[in-house]
């Protein structure tokens, strides 16, 4: 399946993601070839899946799936009896069949319902639940209420925050103009020099948005005062669900709330462009108290937070299960110690975990690479 004939498959979907992405695949995962698999009911897609492949000849290798499958086709119920079949084809073709060791990170929230079904088709399909990533813990946003309910159901802080940065004299743009993006990027290596902490590199995510189709790019909105940035967030409407990409504040933006009304903005263009919900891309209360408390002030009230079913795993033949794992373990330890190291670092220069966390940090961002 070429490019085009995968956008055409995935614009199908309401569950439809940046991270199942032709450019995201080809861009943040350059060493890995792309695979797709497609199921059709009554010559219609009921269900699909990118699959990241990497392999060793001789040995095997590993078929990654990042917040897939897909299978809840827009303009149709949900029916999980998609979820089984998908998972059932997925099995069989890349670890089965071809002799891989497959990862799926499913983009599904668990609980009862829809998270209690996924949970027993994964035992009933033998796959093993991983622990090499802790699952996925954030706030949605329900974007079904109208305008005034969602500002009226912010909590205290945030609707304080958000008016006094709406009369702080803040000029915003927004649109998809990489020039955002690159600001915006900007903006998040200097909150992270500041705070001393580790994260993805935004910039990535920037050379995928150039190579998106028009249709599929992200949004931006940035906030400058005095003609400087102070802060900024880029979000991802694919489907039914907008995902908060990448947000940041600069030391000047801090007094002046400028992350409230960014995000803010952010929210109003979703809700224009028919998001229902909006992810607010992960949470960690214990690592960063601050953004967890922003984010739920922003969520609105009785929102609660978020956990999702985690990492499954088809092992597949040993050769490939030891290829991965002992892969895995070397870059665990290789993690831990650059952590270490980036948290001396701060420590040192007097910027470390007692600096106040500012409410745009990301805190436990949606899929990196896991394998």
């Amino acid at each position: 399946m070429d490019r085009g004939g995968w956008y055409a498959v995935m614009n199908g979907f309401d569950d439809a993601n940046i991270f199942q992405t032709w450019d995201f695949g080809r861009i943040a995962h350059p060493g890995r070839d792309l695979s797709h698999i497609v199921l059709r009911r009554d010559g219609q897609p009921v269900a699909a899946a990118q699959l990241l492949v990497r392999r060793v000849p001789g040995i095997g290798g590993i078929a990654l799936v990042m917040w897939g499958p897909l299978w809840r086709p827009k303009g149709r119920p949900a029916d999980p009896a998609n979820f089984l079949a998908i998972m059932e084809a997925m099995k069989a073709e890349y670890s089965v069949r071809r002799g891989l060791f497959l990862r799926v990170l499913p983009r599904v929230e668990d609980g009862a319902g829809e998270g209690a079904r996924a949970l027993s088709t994964m035992e009933a399909l033998g796959m093993r639940h991983s622990d090499a990533k802790a699952p996925y813990r954030t706030f949605i946003m329900d974007l079904t209420r109208d305008e005034a309910t969602i500002h009226k159901d912010l909590s205290r802080h945030w609707r304080r925050g958000l008016a006094k940065a709406e009369g702080a004299g803040l000029e915003v743009v927004e649109g998809s103009s990489p020039e955002i993006l690159d600001a915006i990027d900007d903006l998040f290596i200097q909150t992270q020099r500041r705070k001393g902490f580790r994260a993805f590199d935004s910039r990535t995510l920037t050379k995928v948005h150039r190579a998106l189709p028009d249709g599929m790019k992200m949004h931006a909105v940035m906030a400058s005062h005095n003609g400087e940035p102070v802060a900024g967030v880029v979000v991802s409407l694919l489907g039914d669900t907008a995902l908060m990409q990448n947000s940041a504040t600069a030391e000047a933006g801090l007094p002046l709330n400028a992350a409230f009304l960014v995000h803010w903005k952010a929210m109003q263009w979703v809700k224009a462009n028919g998001g229902k919900r909006y992810d607010l891309h992960g949470v960690n209360a214990q690592a960063n108290p601050g953004v967890h408390l922003f984010k739920r002030g922003f969520a609105g009230k009785g929102e609660e937070e978020r956990v999702f079913i985690g990492t499954f795993e088809a092992p597949g033949p040993m050769l490939s299960r030891l290829l991965v794992e002992g892969g895995q373990t070397v870059r665990t330890l290789a993690a831990t110690c650059t952590a270490q190291a980036s948290q001396m670092m701060a420590m040192a220069m007097n910027k470390g975990p007692s600096e106040r966390a500012d409410a745009t940090t990301p805190s436990n961002p949606a899929p990196s690479n896991p394998a």
